[in-house]
């Protein structure tokens, strides 16, 4: 078989990474393999945790049309759509201008990497992580793997590498995101129009002759991947979806043990970031997008979310989100033990959008005064107190109420306790959970009492139902209000807390949350079990480490009585569940037990009587050890 420029090229850039990747590591200690078991030596550096907060920026050639999102180039193929409406009407029909004739036009003429990295700094950001390919198949970057690239084409610069270095320059940790395993159905090859047509494969990929990745692709994708952290050294991997997909699992797994493989070789503690289930949580940091976590978790996680509403990209006409709810989320997440990464969307000419910037600077000037309740600390034995609760799960945000006075959240440094307040109270702060009650169980004493950004001595005092402070004369600051507490005994609270936690039982999470599927497509995107019909059925296994007895939990919500039967070990659980709340809630199915360890096969099926389209949606099915 004679093979074309651009596959031969590919064949020989593989051949030398993994020359070089090999070559760096007879050099090195080879500490991780692709297996769970090994990779869950992985521990997240202190940095990360530390840092709480950083910079997402999603720039490439989609950024051009400024009408739409970043999910243009999917949708202005499909002849039913807006976008494709828009395009026919603005630049004309896809088979005349197509995707690839925006490239040029993302000229970055007034791009300053330096201007960039010194934005974020003033931010208060410590770490930044721009978008290295999207789901367009355009790497904004230097690669080996296609002409169709940000050094060659459009900007005619290496901008990952060039805003790495800039970042780092300041101090930032600097990382890079991959959503490079969704091209593969990102478009839709039609016979006639451009991205069928095999001079443009480097950009659109090739026609998809199978449903789901094929082994030319899923190769693909890992040697540039491979190429992205040879070449980059990032401190940060952040993959999107589908590469949850099981025909990525074998190389998703290597890459994790090559990633920290060559960390170690570059004597760098570096994070791994990932989706839904497309890592075993041992060996990474969960990232939900759009969304947060409704209590403290004890691996720390990450939301990543944008300025605005909707879209990542630039766009002209954008509803953006105020200082004051993304600095909310900030605290909030971060009493939660979870980092906020924060997007922004430059125009193609490389210019942050004003108001872009100053939302990040409203950050910034709030972090320069409260930053010390914010960076290094970490979760106290409650995230928060007030009426105000958090909507949980991926793509919730917009069902976030605006907090109130009433609202605090707690993090701790060493024998500070620090309460920052949603609101700024009619009268006094009163905080209940510092209440007598609660604080002498571990002789923790409150010494004195203070607030970030203010001079004035406050008055305070404890009664056994909480802990009252005077407010300042006047605010030190806008969005929200720190009490510094100094204390003794925090840290023995903290010691003797963790100290008689329960042991947590053995899980197994048996749902898998984004790529469960039958033949014709996915069953489960987004949590959702997907249209299903009365013969629905969709087989995976389940791997039970240790013999026993498991309660079957199912987290779900019912919004029209929905039934289903998940099957396991030759016993049947079926969702007898009548409570209609529109909140995910814990349901109980039953108990199995395991004689021995293996792999058990897992059957999820409609119930047999259901004869019309429905829709349930999940965020677990789990099995937990009896004690």
């Amino acid at each position: 078989m004679l093979l074309n420029k651009t596959d031969l090229k590919r064949l020989v850039v593989g051949f030398v990474l993994v020359n070089l990747y090999t070559s760096t590591l007879i050099q090195a200690q080879t500490k991780y393999s692709p297996e769970i078991e090994s990779l869950a030596q992985y521990k997240t550096p202190e940095w990360f945790k530390d840092a709480k907060f950083g910079i997402f920026i999603h720039w490439g050639a989609y950024s051009v049309q400024a009408t739409f999102g970043e999910w243009y180039p999917r949708w202005m193929y499909r002849d039913h759509t807006r976008e494709y409406k828009h395009h026919v009407e603005t630049y004309g029909h896809p088979s005349v201008f197509g995707y690839k004739d925006f490239i040029p036009m993302l000229d970055g003429r007034n791009w300053n990497p330096d201007g960039w990295a010194k934005l974020f700094a003033d931010a208060g950001a410590k770490y930044v992580v721009p978008v290295a390919e999207h789901h367009d198949g355009f790497p904004m970057y230097d690669s080996s793997f296609s002409r169709f690239n940000a050094l060659e084409m459009g900007p005619k610069r290496d901008v990952v590498g060039e805003l790495l270095e800039s970042c780092r320059n300041l101090g930032l940790k600097a990382g890079v995101s991959s959503h490079r395993a969704f091209h593969w159905e990102f478009y839709q090859p039609k016979d006639g129009w451009e991205y069928g047509n095999p001079a443009y494969e480097d950009l659109y990929w090739k026609k998809r002759e199978t449903r789901w990745p094929d082994e030319e692709f899923v190769n693909d994708w890992y040697l540039r991947t491979l190429e992205l952290a040879v070449k980059y050294k990032p401190d940060i991997f952040w993959f999107d979806f589908f590469l949850d997909q099981p025909e990525m699992h074998d190389v998703r797994y290597q890459f994790a043990a090559d990633y920290y493989n060559l960390a170690g070789s570059w004597n760098k503690e570096v994070v791994l970031q990932y989706k839904y289930d497309t890592y075993d949580p041992t060996i990474g940091v969960l990232d939900i997008e759009r969304g947060k976590l409704s209590g403290i978790q004890k691996k720390v996680w990450q939301t990543d979310t944008s300025v605005s509403y909707r879209g990542w990209g630039y766009k002209k006409v954008v509803e953006y989100k105020t200082p004051q709810l993304l600095i909310h989320d900030l605290v909030d997440i971060v009493s939660k033990n979870g980092n906020l990464l924060l997007n922004v969307g430059p125009r193609p000419d490389g210019i942050i959008p004003q108001e872009q910037a100053d939302l990040l600077l409203g950050i910034g000037e709030w972090l320069t005064i409260n930053g010390e309740a914010i960076y290094g600390t970490r979760p106290w034995i409650k995230a928060g107190e007030g009426p105000t609760k958090t909507a949980e799960g991926a793509h919730q945000e917009r069902k976030n109420k605006e907090a109130t006075a009433k609202d605090y959240r707690f993090t701790l440094n060493k024998n500070i306790l620090y309460a920052t307040c949603l609101g700024w109270p009619g009268n006094d702060f009163e905080i209940e959970s510092l209440g007598l009650n609660s604080t002498k169980k571990y002789g923790l004493k409150i010494k004195k009492v203070s607030m970030l950004g203010s001079d004035e001595t406050l008055r305070w005092e404890q009664n056994s139902n909480y802990l009252k402070v005077s407010k300042p004369s006047k605010k030190p600051c806008d969005h929200a209000y720190v009490l510094k507490i100094e204390t003794d005994g925090l840290s023995r609270q903290m010691a003797n807390y963790h100290e008689n936690q329960p042991k947590e039982p053995t899980t197994v999470y048996c749902f898998p949350g984004n790529s469960l599927r039958n033949k014709e497509g996915y069953q489960v995107r987004d949590g959702n079990l997907n249209q299903w019909e009365k013969d629905t059925i969709i087989r995976w296994n389940l791997d039970i480490k240790e013999p026993g007895t498991y309660k079957v939990v199912a987290k779900q919500k019912n919004t029209e009585l929905e039934r289903y039967i998940f099957g396991v070990n030759n016993k049947e659980f079926r969702n007898t569940d009548t409570n209609t709340e529109n909140q995910p809630h814990e349901v109980v199915l039953g108990s199995l037990r395991f004689g021995k360890a293996g792999k058990y096969p897992a059957t999820l099926k409609a119930y047999p009587k259901s004869d019309w389209k429905k829709k349930l949606s999940f965020k677990y099915i789990k099995l937990v050890k009896s004690n």
